[in-house]
């Protein structure tokens, strides 16, 4: 998780100081997600018939190597644009692969009752990585330059590479094993497996509820890309008082990975997934009326706080849900869909601002709006008669 925030700013940074581009930037900003759109659906047919934890393994020792070729690059003078580009691409298809592993060993590994607090774990690491990463790297530059942070990247990854050789010839893991034939497949027989996942996402009416509004939910608060252009061109803030409004969600983030579990055993997790969601429309609808510096930051971080525990309920309950032999197709497929409306949001979110001559707030109120409604529908559509009985007992 610290490798990826790492590679959050490094490869940008790395791409800006060869071509001073912001577009070529900001597509290697987003490796991880175009990854997810290029690989998702291969990633969880692959995690399905290998084991996982060899899956696991070999990403790091991919990521730890893609990172030290980089470092040996730009030592050498020798990097080119196209070299980076490609090499952050690889890694970015690295982490998906790692990511859809990942989810197949929690499940491995944990009982149902303690699914929740597992990725609530693993979720207070990734949102503590994406602000202490960041801040790394950017006084790695300032002090030694991109080439050290790119090998305190690759270093990271070997790091979690050892670690999981280590777990792993302890023998203290308990690995289930799926081999469902060859691990290539030819295209019909792929096909056939990703239909299978895709099926039986839609025959279980929580998964689809919670992955519907899931979609809705991202094509509206991908507005949170309007955030800095508010903080700076709406409200007049200073630099560094806009780096306070960003950093504010991702403090949101932690509290709502260290609170996630206290809140499912009060609310129950299907009314906490419904209570997040409308919260976290409530708090973009709120950046309509923020007229100051903290009060953007406030709203922020209750986005951020709620966002991430909508998500981790979610996560969880696809876990819970989809037979081990098909968590890694459901999972590649849901967060395909996710991802894929992102680009859409941005380009529908932006044209809004255009049209209302730059102003973003109305942008903010719609969308928050439109989140809060998903909320209260996703409950009526089938989350109301699964609160109570869809809960994990313990033990």
């Amino acid at each position: 998780m610290f490798g990826d925030g790492l590679a959050a700013l490094a490869i940008p940074l790395l791409v800006l100081n060869l071509t001073g581009n912001p577009l070529l930037s900001g597509l290697s900003a987003a490796s991880v997600t175009v990854g997810y759109l290029l690989v998702g659906l291969p990633a969880g047919v692959l995690v399905d018939r290998l084991d996982p934890w060899r899956l696991l393994i070999a990403m790091d020792a991919a990521r730890a190597a893609l990172f030290a070729a980089l470092y040996a690059l730009s030592v050498a003078g020798a990097l080119r644009v196209w070299l980076v580009l490609t090499l952050a691409l690889s890694a970015g298809a690295c982490s998906v692969f790692f990511e859809s592993a990942l989810t197949v060993v929690v499940k491995d590994l944990f009982a149902a009752s303690g699914l929740l607090a597992a990725n609530s774990a693993i979720e207070l690491a990734s949102q503590f990585s994406l602000i202490a990463g960041p801040a790394i790297v950017g006084l790695l530059a300032a002090t030694s330059g991109i080439s050290v942070a790119l090998l305190a990247d690759a270093l990271t990854f070997a790091v979690s590479l050892a670690s999981l050789v280590t777990v792993t010839r302890r023998g203290s893991v308990s690995r289930g094993r799926v081999r469902a034939g060859g691990a290539v497949a030819r295209w019909p027989e792929f096909a056939a497996s990703v239909g299978q996942g895709l099926r039986h996402l839609l025959s279980v009416r929580i998964l689809l509820v919670l992955t519907a509004v899931q979609m809705v939910v991202n094509l509206c608060l991908s507005v949170e890309k309007l955030i800095i252009y508010d903080a700076r061109d709406t409200l007049g803030l200073s630099p560094p008082l806009v780096g306070v409004v960003v950093a504010a969600g991702g403090v949101g983030g932690l509290a709502g990975a260290l609170g996630a579990t206290p809140l499912a055993r009060w609310a129950g997790e299907m009314r906490l997934v419904v209570l997040a969601i409308g919260a976290a429309g409530v708090a973009v609808a709120g950046m309509f009326l923020a007229s100051s510096a903290v009060a953007l930051a406030l709203a922020n971080l209750g986005y951020g706080a709620s966002l991430v525990v909508a998500s981790l309920v979610n996560r969880t309950q696809r876990q819970r849900l989809v037979p081990r032999h098909l968590l890694g197709r459901v999972t590649g497929t849901v967060r395909v869909l996710f991802l894929a409306m992102d680009p859409l949001a941005v380009v529908v979110a932006g044209a809004a601002t255009v049209a209302l001559g730059g102003d973003p707030r109305p942008v903010f109120l719609a969308a928050g709006g439109i989140v809060v409604l998903a909320a209260g529908g996703c409950w009526a559509a089938g989350l109301r008669g699964a609160a109570g009985h869809a809960e994990p007992r313990p033990g």
